[in-house]
């Protein structure tokens, strides 16, 4: 089958079965001997085994787990060094992904993840100086394949690292909807909404860049079409296909920044291995409403994407919207249903929410009293 190749941001190649360009593009890239850095999960699923041959003698680190650890990055380091890997390809989800991304890092930098974290102008720091990467997602959710930064959990800080740079960019991502057949509905729904978060809260960014505001709808109406049906029947090809481009173009839309969702989700994320997409499904109707009285012609745009006529209660319509895909979902509904959380650390939330980027482009500025509410509306 034809794989559609073009190039925005990275190098891009899509469609199904496009899994078999990875040693194409690893010779393209000059690149030897790559090191896989993937998840056990994907391990134990076999679906390193659809890869071609050649890809499955290289050497294997699978020891990401879900929101990857500063542990995870540094043996990852260890392990690109020891077996002399003159690349990557990471096979996952965005934990993969964003793993690989920061093993990258610090192979071509040294020091600490801490120095290049972008709260504290670690960004200047990142040079285009580290090996090349391919990117081959398994979900349809993070868009990190598309992405330029990542989230690394920083156990003895208690909040997470964001390492951000046009040079993280993957140096070629390969989409191959096939890879998520697989995906069980509750995972196929939790990277799902994060998508379909990511597509909303670009769009409603402050950031000027109409480039990435095109896109962001674009995404969003793919997603529109494919989630429920990819949650419904795994093997809808249509609807995995639909997911995967969404994904994908939502991805490159948060170039233009995220909002409040996000600053919470990291910040609860921190806490544990809480799933990210099931905590932005369960804060994005609340922020939409909290967001309505600033942002509603905005929100009406998105509502109008996804089939609804664009009219005055538009937004309301797309806040309607989200609470009802989340309540047909096998995801949690509120947050005290989530394992791991703490109410009585509502305050604590709010205060890493607070230290989060996200929240600056919020089409609402935000208070830490703004955080605890929306943090005991979603409870």
């Amino acid at each position: 089958m034809r794989h559609a190749t073009f190039s925005f941001p990275n190098r891009i190649v899509f469609g199904e079965g496009a899994r078999v360009e990875v040693a194409a593009e690893l010779a393209r890239l000059g690149v030897r001997r790559p090191l896989v850095v993937t998840d056990p999960g994907i391990v134990t699923a076999g679906l390193l085994d659809r890869f071609d041959a050649r890809i499955q003698q290289y050497p294997v680190f699978s020891q990401v787990e879900a929101n990857p650890t500063e542990g995870d990055v540094l043996a990852g380091l260890e392990a690109i060094r020891g077996e002399t890997c003159d690349g990557l390809v990471a096979v996952g989800g965005g934990s993969a992904i964003d793993a690989a991304k920061a093993i990258r890092l610090l192979a071509g930098h040294g020091g600490e993840l801490s120095d290049y974290d972008l709260t504290t102008g670690g960004q200047d720091r990142i040079t285009p100086h580290m090996p090349p990467m391919i990117a081959v997602p398994t979900t349809a959710g993070t868009g990190s394949e598309a992405g330029r930064g990542a989230l690394i959990q920083i156990p003895r800080s208690g909040r997470k690292c964001v390492v951000l740079s046009p040079f993280l960019l993957p140096s070629v991502s390969i989409c191959d909807p096939e890879l998520t057949y697989a995906l069980p509905p509750v995972l196929t729904a939790g990277t799902g909404m994060d998508a379909f978060t990511h597509a909303i809260e670009s769009y409603l960014s402050t950031t000027v860049h109409p480039i990435c505001d095109g896109i962001a709808l674009e995404g969003l109406r793919h997603i529109g079409r494919g989630l429920e049906a990819a949650v419904l029947d795994g093997k809808d090809r249509k609807a995995r296909y639909a997911m995967m481009m969404g994904s994908l173009l939502a991805g490159i839309s948060f170039h233009k920044g995220l909002g409040v969702v996000h600053s919470l989700s990291h910040a609860l994320g921190a806490e544990g291995r809480v799933h990210h997409g099931t905590l932005n499904a369960i804060l994005l109707p609340h922020a939409l409403r909290f967001n309505r009285e600033v942002a509603g012609s905005r929100m009406a745009d998105l509502a109008s994407a996804l089939g609804l006529s664009r009219s005055r209660d538009g937004a309301t319509h797309l806040a309607t919207i989200a609470e009802l895909m989340l309540a047909r979902f096998p995801l949690p509904k509120r947050l005290g249903d989530v394992g791991g959380l703490d109410a009585a650390k509502l305050p604590l939330y709010a205060d890493l929410a607070m230290l989060d980027h996200c929240h600056r482009t919020n089409p609402r500025p935000c208070s830490h009293e703004d955080m605890m509410t929306l943090l005991k509306a979603a409870w």
